[in-house]
């Protein structure tokens, strides 16, 4: 068995050289960005499950598959029109919307009228021209620290990324969404989008990133979003991870780092699917700086959904949160790790991490591993999980009540996902996760 993984990796990673040298020229302003992650991606290694935090993901399945770049699908871009998104876009980002098509942002069916002008938004190679040493410098320190494989070979291969840079003291009122469209002709294709985000001192804005699913199956997306906040700014980041085709995978890594004052809350929901992984770091670099992350998955069939969390406390008095929650029926299967990260110089630190976990079949199967790591000696900070089925005394309680035995069910189920859910701010998107939420009930 271990023999013939190892066969795959090897395939996998040749298919991913081949794509590293379709499309290395020494044009592209950003090949010597690549080039680097590049080799630290080489350094790393493609894991497998002897990596502990990809212990569970089923990797074999992964590299058995043969992709095509996303380049391949370029001309089907140009059929798509306007009006063929707008099922997808949110009310409140009707203006506010960028788009991209199988890992490509494409700005000419983005839509940027409610966004303030100040706020500049370019592909990563347009940027590079005004925003280089910026970005240089912020790349050249997250190849350095980066451990994921996964967000290392985005690094390398992301096809056409977005800058986006929130000027000092802008506050966009209305949120901008990020609108992954998937459009493959039901083509295997490999995506890397990427999204990178700086957010100038007292600037505030709330961002959703969702997908859009026009034609695929089987696709693989590998999607980075980096977060630079400066002094006193405010970024909410809210994720709606969703795919018609459970036969997908979907790797998301998330990192953001905190500088004075600043605050970072996330909230991610999720259906799961063949294999869906969040990697999220969060370095609280400044004094009194605080992340909140929540995420909730809701799971049937053989679907999973897996994360991994570090929260790096840097500085003191700086905050942190983590609450995730899974709710799985079938065969479906998750996992949590999770660390918190306390150095000697993150005194007065306070830190909680919490994992719950509800298991609606004798057949479902929930990993968690919570753990501190703390070399500062004033701190606060727990970390704990759960895993349980219902509450065998709530549900004969509600049914005292009138409830039938299936009513008294979602109410409890629902209302353990509600917690998570109710976190997000924008109205539409609360409206869509809940609804979702109402429709795994009904197959619960």
């Amino acid at each position: 068995m271990m023999t013939q993984l190892k066969s795959e990796q090897d395939d996998f990673q040749s298919l991913l050289e081949r794509l590293y040298q379709a499309q290395s020229t020494e044009s592209n302003p950003l090949q010597k960005v690549r080039d680097k992650a590049w080799d630290h991606f080489l350094e790393l290694g493609l894991p497998s499950r002897k990596n502990e935090v990809f212990r569970y993901v089923k990797l074999r399945n992964l590299y058995s598959r043969e992709y095509l770049p996303a380049q391949t699908q370029a001309a089907n871009f140009s059929t798509i029109s306007a009006g063929a998104l707008d099922p997808y876009i949110y009310p409140e980002c009707s203006q506010s919307v960028l788009v991209f098509v199988n890992g490509y942002y494409q700005p000419t069916l983005s839509r940027t009228k409610m966004v303030p002008e100040k706020v500049v938004i370019a592909s990563l190679n347009d940027a590079m021209k005004t925003y280089g040493t910026l970005l240089s410098n912020q790349w050249a320190k997250s190849i350095k620290e980066e451990t994921d494989p996964f967000a290392a070979l985005n690094m390398a291969l992301h096809s056409s990324g977005v800058f986006l840079y929130i000027p000092p003291k802008t506050l966009c009122k209305n949120p901008l969404q990020i609108l992954h469209v998937v459009d493959t002709k039901d083509q295997n294709v490999m995506m890397m989008p990427r999204l990178q985000v700086f957010a100038g001192a007292h600037a505030e804005a709330d961002i959703i990133s969702s997908h859009a699913v026009l034609s695929g199956k089987n696709y693989f997306i590998n999607q980075a979003t980096e977060v630079a906040l400066e002094e006193n700014s405010r970024l909410r980041y809210m994720q709606s991870n969703f795919h018609a085709d459970p036969d997908v995978w979907h790797f998301d890594a998330l990192r953001a780092n905190l500088k004075r004052d600043s605050s970072f809350k996330t909230v991610s929901a999720t259906e799961g699917s063949i294999g869906v992984r969040n990697d999220y770091r969060a370095a609280l670099i400044g004094e009194n700086a605080e992340a909140l992350l929540n995420g909730v998955c809701m799971l049937k069939g053989k679907q999973e959904a897996h994360v991994h969390v570090l929260m790096d406390h840097q500085a003191p008095n700086c905050r942190s949160m983590q609450l995730y929650k899974g709710a799985l029926n079938d065969f479906s299967h998750s996992s949590f790790e999770g660390k918190i990260l306390v150095r000697q110089a993150a005194q007065k630190t306070e830190a909680f991490q919490l994992n719950n976990n509800l298991l609606l079949s004798d057949r479902a199967n929930a990993e968690s591993k919570p753990n501190l790591e703390i070399f500062a000696d004033d701190v606060k900070a727990s970390h704990g999980a759960t895993v349980g089925q219902l509450d065998k005394e709530e549900l004969f309680y509600l049914k005292t009540r009138g409830f039938s035995e299936s009513a008294a069910k979602n109410l409890l189920i629902y209302g353990f996902c509600k917690e998570v859910i109710d976190l997000i701010t924008v109205p539409s998107l609360l409206e869509e996760i809940t609804l979702k939420a109402q429709r795994y009930l009904t197959k619960v």
